[in-house]
């Protein structure tokens, strides 16, 4: 009995010990005082670059106002073929695409085995892997008609040994470069001249390719690209409204009128609000036609990027025009009507000679692409101690993928003492005119002190190269390279 007690006794003992140790502790954790005062934030001009918008450069000519770089790739470059095999040879592609990341830079990728303008000293226009043409050769399936500059050669599209080739390398492509985040947009190309799904320089009609035949090639690049985004070129080909895709006009702001006259004309054009000086004319037709059947489209640039190409119309005209007047209320309508998020051209090669006020201009046309994000305000809840950011979009598209926020603590020296990454905001829901919020808790174990809190946006490119674009903010308080100052601490 006496040794039954002296058990109790020491249960009791090491129990109220236990008790008192936790009271301990929580008095402590109720004495911890935690102060946070956030910064007001202004707005400031939209920044460029900023990765994913503006002009966009072909690969190797890009400037200091680009972020994005152009890549073609000849089938034959990318696809090898034998003994009825096919194969990726992505060599050169992948060494392309390692020179973009270090510049900081994302790609546009187009596959393409069809080019009228390389018709000379031999050459044919056409890029098929040796055997496999010679195949379609000997099949019949190989056709020709004369193009300035000589013979050019092109398949007939509806072979099924060649569409076999095509979903084959489609699936192989997705997967080994869905989710490359040196990659922002696939241009599903490799249809008709220059990739664009535009059959007008192959006068033999039955190599075009039927809509269901296309249609299979667009569900190929779909099941394959869950990540990456993709691009066609047009809507009323191959069933393309059906599928989540964007679109690229590779001739924007081409009409068929006179330039200068339509030019001149804008201003009552512009009025009437129903015409697109042709720019994504296929894209707008469709969806206005039919009785409006898809109009849903309209809403497309929600979910799906939108780019192309200025037309060569302009490059043909002198460039400082183009930053003001009535071509200048043409191009930031057509921009705005379709939520471009960024267009090829300017010179391709470049920013044009322009003096300074035009230069002033170009960068202006420059930020008016895709999105505009900025920090709308900063909260803080010192009883709970949590940091609210609430973010906005005051550009004309969103940013189309999820990249997460990452926040950062810093002490009085500068040292980092704590990261975190919130993982719950969806970037790419964040459109035009709305806003969203991010959250940002205070660890409880920071000892007392003065403490900076600071935020990012993580580009995913970091994981292959050191020299990433950073998403920037059009807001100040930025204390280098997208990392934004959101508050001060002080815990006692």
């Amino acid at each position: 009995m006496m040794k039954h007690n002296t058990v109790h006794r020491a249960v009791r003992v090491m129990a109220a010990v236990i008790l008192a140790a936790f009271m301990l502790q929580a008095s402590a954790c109720q004495s911890r005082e935690v102060s946070i005062v956030p910064h007001e934030f202004n707005r400031t001009e939209t920044q460029i670059p900023n990765p994913m918008k503006g002009f966009a450069s072909f690969y190797g000519k890009a400037d200091q106002d680009s972020s994005l770089e152009y890549i073609g790739v000849k089938f034959n470059e990318i696809y090898t073929y034998a003994d009825g095999a096919g194969g990726l040879d992505t060599a050169e592609l992948d060494q392309k695409l390692s020179k973009v990341a270090g510049r900081g830079h994302s790609a546009i990728v187009r596959v393409y085995m069809l080019d009228p303008g390389h018709v000379d000293d031999g050459q044919t226009g056409l890029f098929l892997p040796e055997t496999l043409y010679h195949e379609l050769k000997e099949a019949g399936d190989i056709c020709s008609n004369r193009v300035a500059g000589g013979t050019l050669e092109y398949p007939d599209f509806n072979n099924e040994k060649l569409i076999g080739c095509m979903t084959d390398f489609i699936g192989m492509f997705g997967r080994k470069y869905d989710g490359n985040p040196v990659i922002a947009v696939i241009q599903m190309g490799l249809y008709g001249s220059w990739g664009e799904w535009n059959m007008s320089e192959c006068r033999n009609p039955r190599c075009v390719m039927t809509d269901d035949n296309l249609r299979r090639i667009i569900e190929t690049y779909v099941s394959s690209f869950k990540t990456t985004k993709l691009m066609g070129r047009n809507p009323s080909l191959g069933h393309a409204s059906e599928y989540p895709i964007g679109y690229h006009d590779d001739n924007f702001m081409f009409n068929t009128s006179d330039f200068h006259k339509v030019s001149r004309e804008w201003k009552a054009l512009l009025k009437k609000q129903d015409y697109t000086y042709g720019t994504l004319q296929q894209f707008y037709d469709f969806i206005n036609g039919d009785g409006g059947r898809y109009e849903p489209l309209w809403d497309l640039w929600q979910t799906q990027m939108f780019g192309g190409e200025l037309s060569g119309q302009m490059y043909k005209e002198p460039f400082g025009p183009l930053w003001s007047g009535t071509e200048r209320e043409a191009l930031d309508y057509c921009i705005g009507q379709f939520h471009m998020s960024w267009l090829l051209g300017v010179g391709s090669g470049g920013i044009p000679d322009l003096n300074s006020d035009e230069y002033t201009e170009f960068r202006k046309v420059a930020g008016s692409f895709g999105y505009d994000l900025y920090i709308e305000s900063v909260a803080a809840k010192n009883r709970t101690s949590k940091l609210e950011v609430m973010l906005g979009n005051e550009g004309i598209a969103p940013f189309y993928y999820d990249w997460h926020i990452e926040y950062r603590m810093t002490d009085a020296q500068g040292n980092m003492v704590y990261r975190y990454r919130e993982e719950d905001l969806a970037l790419s829901g964040l459109l035009p005119g709305e806003t969203a919020s991010s959250a940002f808790f205070i660890p409880e174990d920071l000892k007392a002190g003065e403490y900076t809190v600071s935020m990012r946006f993580v580009n995913p490119a970091e994981t292959v190269t050191g020299n990433v674009m950073p998403l920037r903010l059009s807001n100040d308080h930025e204390i280098r390279n997208g990392l934004y100052e959101l508050a001060r601490v002080t815990i006692v």
